[in-house]
């Protein structure tokens, strides 16, 4: 049996050839790596480098005397957060929201998906899937009048209810009418196109499998459930990843523009005060303080949702 250090040893070397591998291969294919090459700069430039502008968090920033002559005050602006009277509501609601679209929202894609592939018939099938698609490009501007339109308190959808004979609501205004209709007409715009990636992860399965469960008599649930499932779970798993590490990072767009004052109790979330702070107010430090706590913690709960995917999927499914 190889000794511990042996071991080191050779993962070492396995990373330095590895290495050495994709460096001599980015000099080989120099063409596809110049073509890379304008995507890396945009990241660059619209991702890392907007960074250095975080130091604002930890100074009393002044627009006359610039970044760098603005005083620096450390932790204050971070103090200043976590001890704000509505710190609690604001991630309470950021993260209930956001719990509520991931317990839905995530499993409908892959529902939607898995259902949408047992359609035989083409034409049916491309039909539904381009009426799922179309409301993903639909702006959350024109998106929020449709929904106001629908369902204000003398929309369609209330007017409907009076001529049944039913009690009207106040779907708008109403706390827990508001976000059943945040999570719903969330999941109605995003569910047809959340579902592409795992059509096409299903698309990549042997129909050969398919096949020999048909024979051995798998009804078509039980060939769901053994095959297409554990066939996508590795997409899957990178999918929750992903979302779990936006815990911290409710839909901005759909609720800046459908809430309103009555329902700040339960849609003010991290993101709309941070516009209403850095906007309004022009409180930039306390509003970058409060951007960079968000960002820390969404990065310690992607790790975490990692070694957790890791752990129970053998490392199969994760990420890293």
């Amino acid at each position: 049996m190889k000794s511990e250090p042996a071991k080191r040893r050779r993962r070492a070397s396995t990373g330095k050839s590895g290495l050495t591998a994709g460096l001599k291969g980015v000099v080989k294919h120099w063409q596809l790596t110049l073509l890379l090459l304008p995507v890396l700069i945009a990241i660059l430039v619209f991702c890392y480098f907007p960074m250095l502008w975080l130091v604002i968090a930890f100074k009393d920033y002044n627009i006359g005397k610039g970044i760098w002559g603005s005083p620096w005050v450390g932790w204050k602006h971070f103090h200043m957060f976590f001890t704000y009277p509505d710190f609690l509501r604001l991630i309470r609601n950021t993260l209930v929201i956001s719990l509520l679209n991931l317990a839905f929202g995530f499993p409908a894609a892959i529902l939607f998906a898995l259902l949408l592939n047992e359609i035989r018939h083409s034409i049916f099938k491309r039909t539904v899937q381009t009426l799922t698609y179309l409301p993903y490009f639909i702006p959350w501007t024109i998106m929020a009048g449709f929904i106001s339109l629908l369902f204000s308190i003398d929309g369609l959808i209330n007017g409907l209810l009076e001529d049944m004979g039913l009690r009207t609501h106040n779907f708008l205004t109403n706390n827990t009418n508001f976000i059943e209709l945040v999570i719903g007409s969330g999941i109605w715009k995003g569910m047809g196109w959340s579902s592409i990636i795992y059509l096409a992860a299903i698309a990549g399965v042997n129909p050969q499998l398919y096949e020999a469960a048909l024979i051995d008599g798998a009804s078509r649930f039980q060939r769901i459930k053994s095959i297409t499932v554990p066939a996508i779970m590795p997409v899957i798993g990178i999918t929750f990843i992903l979302q779990v590490g936006g815990l911290m990072s409710a839909n901005f767009d759909q609720l800046f523009n459908l809430y309103n004052t009555q329902v700040y109790k339960v849609a003010d979330v991290i993101d709309t005060y941070v516009v209403r702070m850095g906007v309004s107010q022009l409180q930039y430090s306390i509003t970058t303080a409060m951007g960079l706590f968000k960002g820390v913690v969404g990065f310690v709960l992607i790790m975490l949702s990692n070694w957790v995917i890791r752990l129970t999927s053998d490392g199969e499914n994760s990420l890293w």
